[in-house]
């Protein structure tokens, strides 16, 4: 066996830069492939995690956005079953340029009862109390901008007035589940609004209860659509899972653009590779005929030529896996297409399946040029081209 990698690494010497070239565009690919392939996962991960939450999402039944007192909360808080409730108010906003965005979500104070997983700190909490322009920040959106704590931001908001707020980072919010989360004070953002003009009206984008039990999630999604009902602003009560499963869904077949890339990552690297073996085997048609007449069974020879495409294969894999690991390990903010939960991690799974199919891509790839090459016979092989 060693002698067989001995001839193999010799082999695969003597065209030094095919080998190389090869090697790197299988690396590319897979690198590629690597990220690609993440990218479903964390929208399974994202849906997943959220089934076990006990939330409720209370939207507008005619219109989801920004129409929804946050006075519901005072309401809701009485029916049974519920265990904490918070108005939410998104607001678009960028950092320096457009180029740089930012989704702010203004709470209350009771926004660490209703979302415990944001694994906020005792001292987080006090700080926020005390400082209006206070910003809890999650890890990725920290990272992506270079944030520090104590560091003062200011940010300019989306729309037609272009508002400019200034917030202090007062802490680093360590949940996975929302790495991108600009988390700020709902009293502070709507006296703004109101100081340049805006309605003064308590509306909220949503509301978001949780439930004590996961017993009484449907019959409290219920009874708040009927306590609302025929009102000036009926609702409409879902599961968080659903709410973001229906999400991500708007946004389009996501999952299968994602697939059809990887399809063509993979057929693209499958010709790439299949060329370059036909070459590989053209250039050793002569040695496989002499070898045969030395008494080398034909499996033997095709294990000697499927090693150097799996030896390029698992180089290549390995080449393109591990650099997506290193850079994408720590996760990667997905802006809209998680609808700003979440994120993109690649981790040590994904990079071995990506580097298997960089191996099988390999061996598929010499199938044909090598079958053909072993099969013909030796007296004509010296005459065969494949």
């Amino acid at each position: 066996m060693l002698k067989l990698f001995k001839l193999i690494e010799r082999n695969m010497r003597r065209n030094l830069r095919r080998t190389i070239l090869t090697a790197l565009t299988i690396a590319l690919a897979t690198f590629i492939y690597t990220i690609l392939i993440c990218v479903p996962a964390s929208m399974d991960k994202v849906v997943s995690d959220a089934s076990g939450t006990l939330r409720l999402i209370i939207n507008n039944k005619t219109a989801p956005w920004q129409d929804l007192p946050a006075r519901y909360c005072d309401d809701i808080r009485k029916m049974p079953g519920a265990a904490a409730c918070v108005g939410i108010t998104g607001w678009f906003a960028n950092w320096r340029s457009p180029s740089e965005p930012v989704f702010c979500a203004a709470a209350g104070p009771e926004i660490s009862t209703v979302f415990p997983d944001y694994q906020m700190t005792e001292e987080q909490r006090v700080a926020t109390a005390k400082e209006r322009r206070s910003a809890i920040v999650g890890e990725i959106l920290m990272h992506k901008y270079g944030w520090k704590i104590g560091q003062q931001v200011t940010l300019r908001g989306t729309d037609a007035e272009h508002m400019e707020m200034t917030f202090v980072i007062m802490g680093i919010m360590k949940s996975k589940r929302y790495p991108n989360t600009f988390l700020i004070r709902r009293d502070y953002l709507m006296e703004a609004r109101k100081a340049h003009g805006g309605n003064d009206e308590d509306i909220a984008w949503n509301i978001i209860v949780r439930a004590d039990s996961a017993e009484t999630l449907a019959p409290l999604a219920k009874q708040i659509d009927e306590r609302f009902a025929n009102s000036d602003y009926e609702t409409r009560t879902s599961t968080e899972s659903d709410a973001l499963a229906s999400g991500l869904s708007a946004m389009g077949n996501i999952r299968g653009i994602i697939f059809a890339l990887c399809a063509v990552v993979i057929l693209t690297v499958l010709l790439i590779a299949a060329n370059s073996t036909a070459m590989m085997v053209r250039d050793r048609i002569s040695e496989v005929a002499i070898m045969r007449a030395l008494g080398f069974s034909r499996s033997r020879v095709a294990g000697l030529l499927f090693g150097e495409c799996a030896v390029l294969g698992l180089v290549g894999g390995l080449l393109g896996a591990l650099p997506a690991l290193w850079m994408f390990h720590g996760g990667v903010t997905l802006g809209a297409v998680l609808s700003g939960n979440g994120g993109l991690w690649v981790t040590p799974r994904e990079a071995l399946s990506a580097v298997v199919a960089a191996l099988l891509v390999s061996v598929v790839s010499g199938l044909i040029p090598i079958v053909a090459a072993i099969r013909i016979p030796p007296a004509l092989a010296f005459r065969k081209v494949v």
